[in-house]
This record gives structure tokens, C-alpha cells and sequence, in this order.
């Protein structure tokens, strides 16, 4: 997996295969860290891929279970599964069940962090600093004790629907920004002296924000 795109976690150990079934408990239990205030400018989201891949996989059927009601789950074209925050679904002990045709790529079910809000097509530094601390603190409080044998998180990463974006900032800020194809990343130790109204600017809109951990 290429060092610049995301930050991923397993999720589960297992891959997802044919017919697989998860308890809801676990993805509400990580909701509802992710949902508290101070994390305003950031969102836990679900992702499924083909097993050792960044390519969104293909899902047959995704649905949510309990012992009285049944209702289908949405697959975004990013591979996002998108889930309910609900109580009552983690009260009532539900059940994600995934289905997918056989023969098909296996999945690999992670979760990512991303920007909430749509991005802008210019963006100030101030803004990047604050969702980088929002996800270096999100990220240990997921992680919990887990949280002592993190890597560093050095900045943020750009994905851009188009490849070679094009960004207009200060000479620091562009020192600090390094793109392969439709993918960017920011150093934002790199730039710790610019002021917080310094501006970047684009020549398309990014798509979404992630945590730049280096390698």
C-alpha cells in the first residue's frame, strides 16, 4: 500500500469472504468516540477494499440486522459502508451482514480517517492545523493504550479527483508539499513558522483530507 494515501487500520483480522457477518457493537463503540464534539472537523468512516488493494470492492448485498427489523446499508463508489450511529441498533444487538458473489476479489474491511465538511478550493493553514490535531487526538483515543507505539502523524494528505494538482502557497509551504499523481501530501512540521492565515490554493477542489504519517 502506498505510504501517502491514507491511514488504514484493520478493523477485524479476517477478510471478508462470501457471506460475512460482523457485530454492530464494534463499529458503535468507535462511533461514538469519533462523535463527540472536539472532533468537529474530523469522521471515522468504514472502508472496504479488495484484499490488499486501494480499490473499492464489490458487494453483492450490505444490510443491518436485529432480531425485528432488517434494513439495507449503503456501499459509496469510495468504498465507504456507511452505518448508522443509532443506540438502539447497539441495544438491540445488531448484525452487519456483507454478501458477495462468489468468485469475486475478497475484501479487506479498515477504517480510515477524513475530513467531515467538503473541502474548499482554497484553504488556510489554520484550518489544516486544526483537523491534524483533531486526528492525531482521535487516532490515540481510538487506539487507547495502543496510543504509545504510534508513529508520529507529521500532517495531512490531499486526494484530488484529477492527477497533478496544481497548488499556489507560500515558497515554505510548497518546500513542504509533495504529490504523486492525484495524490498530495502536506508536512506541516515543515512549515511550523508560517503564519496560520497562509493560504493554499488549487486548481480543483480536493476531495478529501487524511492523516500523512511517513514511512
Amino acid at each position: 500500500m502506498h505510504k501517502f494515501v491514507v491511514l488504514l487500520f484493520a478493523l477485524v483480522p479476517a477478510s471478508v469472504y462470501a457471506d460475512t457477518v460482523f457485530n454492530y457493537d464494534g463499529f458503535f463503540a468507535r462511533m461514538k468516540k469519533s462523535e463527540q464534539p472536539q472532533y468537529s472537523e474530523v469522521t471515522l468512516t468504514f472502508v472496504l477494499q479488495k484484499q490488499a488493494t486501494i480499490e473499492p470492492c464489490q458487494i453483492e448485498q450490505a444490510k443491518i440486522t436485529t432480531d425485528i427489523s432488517e434494513a439495507p446499508l449503503t456501499l459509496a463508489s469510495n468504498g465507504e459502508l456507511i452505518l448508522p450511529y443509532e443506540q438502539v441498533f447497539n441495544d438491540r444487538k445488531a448484525m452487519i451482514r456483507l454478501v458477495q458473489k462468489t468468485g469475486v476479489t475478497p475484501c479487506d474491511l479498515n477504517f480510515r480517517l477524513r475530513n467531515k465538511m467538503p473541502l474548499g478550493q482554497s484553504i488556510q493553514l489554520r484550518q489544516l492545523r486544526t483537523t491534524h490535531q483533531q486526528f492525531d487526538a482521535l487516532l490515540k483515543d481510538l487506539a487507547g493504550m495502543g496510543k504509545y507505539f504510534l508513529p508520529a502523524m507529521t500532517g495531512v494528505t490531499f486526494q484530488f479527483t484529477n492527477s497533478e494538482p496544481l497548488l499556489e502557497s507560500s515558497s515554505a509551504v510548497q518546500q513542504a508539499w509533495h504529490c504523486q499523481g492525484n495524490v498530495c501530501h502536506l508536512d506541516l512540521t515543515a512549515v511550523k513558522n508560517e503564519s496560520d492565515e497562509v493560504e493554499l490554493k488549487f486548481n480543483q477542489t480536493p476531495d478529501y483530507l487524511f492523516p500523512y504519517i511517513p514511512r
